[in-house]
């Protein structure tokens, strides 16, 4: 009967691991989104090297258009629309329009790589105090 006795408990624990499971995505969500981003940090790492802005917050809106264009496979991690707002020296007496193509130019492999949509605000340091 040695077997009999050990049944249960296996029973037991896979029930158990299966209900410890049902909040994982969000936990793995959120474990995922700083060691599995690597165009997040891309564009970290450019707009910081090619800008030295004073100000650069990126934000990560690709759930917010999974399963449109852009992102058909609907994965909230595919890391395709991001917000990015940058203050920076380098933005002195340039048109928005020849701000944004400095950020396009720095992301150019990542726009390659699938980067779909960038939201882009872009101030110089007296235009950020306002």
């Amino acid at each position: 009967g040695h077997s009999r006795s050990d049944n249960p408990a296996g029973f037991w624990k896979m029930g158990c691991s299966l209900q410890l499971a049902a909040p994982s995505p969000f936990m793995l969500r959120r474990a995922m989104s700083t060691a599995m981003r690597p165009i997040y940090g891309r564009i970290q790492a450019k707009l910081t090297e090619g800008l030295q802005p004073m100000t650069l917050v990126i934000k990560d809106e690709s759930f917010k258009h999974a399963g449109h264009s852009g992102n058909p496979s609907g994965d909230p991690d595919a890391e395709t629309h991001f917000k990015v707002e940058v203050v920076s020296a380098h933005f002195e007496g340039k048109m928005p329009v020849a701000r944004h193509r400095m950020v396009y130019a720095l992301l150019d492999t990542e726009i390659k790589d699938g980067l779909h949509a960038l939201s882009l605000k872009t101030k110089t340091p007296a235009e950020a105090d306002k």
